[in-house]
């Protein structure tokens, strides 16, 4: 959906329930959209397994240079980032 509301609660069911065909839109979603409104719970959900953190630690790295400095203090929280 072009609308980011719908988008980010939909993308949050495919995180929590591992779809993969998701993560590719999952991806653009985090590295496009740096509300934190939308994002952090997303971040929140992929940490939750290992293999999450390790794709949201992925996306990050792109997605970062993009977020406002509060997306990024909470989203270094999330991942656990310390002096980044």
């Amino acid at each position: 959906s072009g609308n980011s509301e719908v988008a980010a609660e939909w993308l949050l069911m495919a995180a929590r329930n591992g779809y993969a065909p998701a993560y590719p839109r999952l991806e653009a979603f985090l590295v496009e959209v740096g509300r934190r409104k939308f994002i952090k719970p997303l971040y929140e959900e992929l940490v939750k397994t290992p293999e999450g953190r390790e794709r949201a630690l992925a996306v990050y790295a792109k997605a970062r240079p993009g977020y406002h400095p509060m997306a990024v203090a909470t989203v270094d929280a999330i991942l656990q980032l310390k002096g980044q």
